[in-house]
Order: C-alpha cells, then sequence, then structure tokens
C-alpha cells in the first residue's frame, strides 16, 4: 500500500509542473519607427494586465513571459504616438509595431517674431504736503 501512495504522490509531483508550464507564452516582436523604418532601441513594452514589462534592444527587438489570456500590451517611446494592442494569446506569438512621430517627421521650427520694447520714463510728483496745526 506505501508503495502504490508513494507511486501516485511521484506521478503527482511531475504532471502538477507541467501543467502550470503549458499556461506560459512568449511574446517577441519588433518596434521600428514609422516614418523612417528603422529599429527603435530602448521602446518600453508594458502589459497592464499583469505588470510585467521590457525595453527593446538595440536591433529594436523585445521579448515577454506572459500567462495566456488577454494582454493589453502599451508600446510607448518619448517623441512617439504610444500604442495599445489587445491580444488573447493562446500561443507564442510575433508582434510587429511601428511607432509614429508625434510630429510627423517634420521638425520644429521657432518663428522668428521680432519683440519691440519700447521705454518710458515719467516723472510723478507724488509727494504729499503735510500741514501741521
Amino acid at each position: 500500500m506505501k508503495t502504490v501512495l508513494i507511486t501516485h504522490f511521484a506521478l503527482l509531483l511531475l504532471v502538477i509542473p507541467g501543467m502550470s508550464w503549458a499556461q506560459i507564452v512568449t511574446i517577441t516582436g519588433y518596434v521600428n519607427n514609422g516614418a523612417s523604418g528603422k529599429a527603435m532601441e530602448n521602446v518600453s513594452i508594458f502589459d497592464k494586465n499583469s505588470g510585467i514589462g521590457t525595453i527593446t534592444n538595440q536591433n529594436g527587438f523585445y521579448k515577454l513571459i506572459l500567462d495566456k489570456g488577454d494582454v493589453d500590451l502599451s508600446v510607448s517611446n518619448g517623441g512617439f504616438k504610444p500604442v495599445l494592442h489587445h491580444v488573447k494569446v493562446v500561443s507564442d506569438t510575433t508582434l510587429f509595431v511601428n511607432l509614429q512621430p508625434l510630429l510627423s517627421g517634420k521638425t520644429r521650427q521657432k518663428k522668428n517674431d521680432l519683440v519691440h520694447a519700447e521705454l518710458k520714463t515719467e516723472k510723478k510728483n507724488d509727494r504729499k504736503g503735510f500741514k501741521v496745526f
């Protein structure tokens, strides 16, 4: 009887980790500049549901290991419009993202407005006279 119990317990220990491992998926992909097509480094990729995030490497590549199910990926970088992807992940997935610049590739130009300032001096006589009785 003891050997049967030990055998069942050992099988149970082998099956449980396999069941939990099957719930994990990998999301990989690349982030590119939508205007130039170049890979973007240090872009933040964050799953709002699990709180797990990462950043892209110098080739624009990222990798997230998450649980199966709904994923709300927020992809953002300064100077670019943030992107939110809602994905139902059931197996390993590859997701490519193109971020669009906020200024649509145009550089910001300062206006050359000339400001004229004029200084006027005015003498005021604010002295008040006091009379003593």
